[in-house]
């Protein structure tokens, strides 16, 4: 993960450094959907903390992606031209799709859906578009993904269509009103026609209401382009208190809708979800200078490399495994499922991932030095991501 935000202390970062914090981040965040999943399979009703910690992590992932697509997509607006929006869009397909289809493929012939007409729209991202239309949702970890998909071909050009309808300028202030204005556009058609009998099914994994989920991760990175201060243990602390604060107040609306149907709460979980995502990027920012001796960097690095196959394949380890240990006292099969996860996501990121990471376009006329200045000229951000 190249650094998506200049340095605190005003100082541009290398073109090819990374945020080890966010890697760290991320790795974490695979491994929080990743083991719940295990628990939800195999203890059913007793497991609503475990479903709670997964679903908390993919709002995680939510606003991390807008967080480091940030520097893309500020470019993408400020050019205004197709060749830099292509570059955009190749670049993520290249980094999502491949992986997906794998993974999907693999999932479909475990369930015995391949071809059907469940599998295709999965492959199209267009199961949970405005609704949930599969008949089986046999890969359920694949909402998500379909959000992050039309995130990537709907954000940006909202903002170039922004920029040419409501001013020219380019500027800071115009992008944080866009984002405002996505957000508000999408928060109006969550409130209007979202569904409080089944929240879960027809609202929160669904793309037209929760697309908004990712660009808080967008309005944080152009919030934190205005800083200059230098993180502090003063700093840290506030920090950290955020993050519980925030916490605090996830857990217990999510505690709340498990005992209540109370719309209210329906509604102020895509709000507190995402400043408890906001909050734990802003954290994990605070403590990247800590985490700079090159073992930490370097497991960081590895976590967050293997973080997208982790969520990709971890349920098709999973259903394999139980379909094929010994069924007694299912709860030890936790430890194969774990190494087996670990060892083919490290196979899998290396031998398949990696070739196809190489083999991404560079954007026109920044490959040379990877940078591009996005408000202040003095300030600026790695771009490749």
């Amino acid at each position: 993960m190249r650094a998506a935000v200049a340095t605190m202390s005003g100082a541009p970062p290398a073109a090819t450094e990374r945020v080890v914090s966010l890697d760290l981040l991320r790795g974490l965040a695979a491994f929080a959907v990743m083991v719940p999943h295990f628990f939800m399979y195999y203890l059913g009703e007793a497991s609503d903390l475990a479903e709670v910690v997964s679903i908390t992590a993919v709002e995680v992932f939510f606003v991390l992606s807008g967080f480091v697509l940030g520097p893309q997509i500020v470019l993408c607006a400020r050019r205004r031209n197709w060749a830099t929006l292509r570059t955009f869009l190749l670049r993520r397909w290249m980094r999502t799709i491949p992986s997906y289809l794998v993974a999907l493929l693999a999932i479909s012939v475990v369930f015995r859906e391949l071809g059907s007409a469940d599998f295709f729209r999965y492959a199209a991202y267009v199961q949970n578009l405005s609704s949930q239309y599969n008949n089986r949702d046999y890969y359920p970890v694949a909402w998500s993904l379909s959000v992050e998909e039309w995130y990537y071909v709907v954000f940006p050009p909202f903002l170039l269509l922004y920029g040419k309808l409501v001013t020219r300028r380019g500027d800071w202030s115009e992008y944080i009103w866009a984002a405002l204005l996505f957000i508000a556009c999408i928060t109006l058609l969550r409130f209007v026609y979202g569904s409080m009998e089944d929240w879960g099914a027809h609202v929160r994994r669904v793309v037209v209401f929760r697309i908004d989920s990712i660009a808080y991760g967008f309005l944080l990175y152009l919030i934190l382009q205005r800083a200059t201060f230098e993180w502090n243990a003063r700093l840290r602390l506030g920090a950290l208190l955020l993050l519980a604060a925030t916490t605090i107040a996830l857990l217990d609306v999510n505690a709340r809708m498990l005992v209540s149907d109370a719309g209210w709460l329906r509604q102020i979980n895509p709000f507190v979800s995402a400043a408890f995502g906001m909050s734990t990027l802003v954290f994990f920012l605070s403590i990247n200078s800590l985490l700079q001796a090159p073992w930490k960097r370097t497991v960081s690095a590895y976590l967050g490399h293997i973080s997208y196959p982790i969520y990709l394949f971890h349920l098709v380890i999973l259903y394999m495994l139980a379909r094929y240990l010994p069924q007694h006292d299912e709860l030890w099969h936790f430890v194969p499922y774990v190494t087996a996860i670990v060892l083919f996501t490290t196979l899998f990121h290396y031998g398949f991932e990696r070739p196809i990471l190489a083999a991404r376009p560079r954007y026109p006329q920044v490959a040379a030095t990877g940078v591009v200045p996005i408000h202040d000229p003095g300030k600026v951000v790695p771009l490749q991501q």
